[in-house]
């Protein structure tokens, strides 16, 4: 049977399926209310792993959401991430604050750095991107150790990223965020956190869509009948993949989340990682020094 929740190397359990929530900031986005309406449904739904980021523009509406749910917040795993650009100690630990204050939180159960510099005037300087990305640790490490998120980790760090912490001596991130779909395997990276004990949790499992209509997964959805998207999650979480597919559609939100009652076969999910092209549809952490 497939694992409803995942337990951190700290000891912390988080569902392994969670509401990504970046789909805000597309051109086809709802209005705010709409948007609030999603959430809350998600949550009326089952989904206790809602997911966003100060980028994403909207943690006063989830905020919003979560009060409106009636749903106690002990019962909602909630993570948001550092904006790249709040990078640095002192502006992290403000950025933590803005962001409970736009939740409306006192804590965060698992908060992350979103990307491994800077957005504007990155830093080819290896010396001064190490020491950044080690300072803005040091702050998510006094963050943890003061209560006020219950874990803490990064998001599209890359194996050089996460040895800069190993090798300082430093907390070992509990999750490690990037992009995961069959047609971007990260295996690399998937076997090397799984080696560490770091989660690895996966946004666009579907490819943003590029694997609806790709030949064997419509296969794999005739042979369980299952939607194509109910495959590739189901892919996921398969090989430990925590995983977090985005909508505001409400049928799309329930679809995702009925994907526990039935297991893609080994044979299956060997099958699927076959696929893989390196092809990326988001963030490319790789040239980042």
């Amino acid at each position: 049977m497939l694992k409803k929740f995942v337990v951190l190397n700290n000891g912390v359990s988080m569902p392994s399926l969670g509401l990504g929530t970046s789909l805000r900031n597309k051109p086809n986005k709802v209005d705010n209310q709409q948007f609030v309406e999603s959430v809350k449904h998600a949550l009326k739904t089952g989904y206790r792993h809602i997911d966003t980021a100060k980028c994403y523009n909207n943690e006063h509406l989830i905020g919003q959401a979560i009060k409106e749910s009636n749903i106690d917040r002990k019962d909602i795993f909630l993570v948001t991430k550092l904006f790249p650009d709040d990078m640095g100690f002192d502006k992290t630990l403000k950025a933590f604050d803005k962001s409970c204050k736009q939740l409306q939180v006192d804590y965060i159960d698992l908060y992350l750095i979103h990307f491994p510099a800077k957005i504007r005037g990155q830093n080819n300087d290896v010396e001064k991107s190490r020491q950044l990305r080690l300072d803005t640790w040091k702050a998510l490490e006094k963050l943890y150790s003061d209560g006020k998120c219950r874990a803490i980790g990064v998001s599209n760090y890359m194996p050089r990223h996460l040895e800069e912490i190993l090798d300082a001596g430093m907390t070992v991130p509990s999750v490690n965020q990037c992009e995961f779909h069959p047609y971007y395997n990260n295996k690399k990276l998937y076997d090397y956190c799984n080696k560490l004990g770091i989660q690895f949790e996966g946004y666009s499992p579907l490819g943003k869509g590029n694997l609806l209509n790709d030949n064997i997964v419509l296969d794999l959805s005739k042979k369980y009948s299952k939607s194509c998207a109910q495959i590739l999650l189901n892919w996921s979480l398969r090989n430990n993949v925590a995983t977090i597919p985005g909508s505001t559609n409400h049928e799309r939100i329930e679809e995702n989340s009925d994907i526990f009652d039935f297991s893609l076969s080994d044979e299956d999910v060997s099958l699927l990682w076959t696929l893989n092209k390196n092809e990326k549809v988001s963030w490319d952490p790789t040239n980042i020094v």
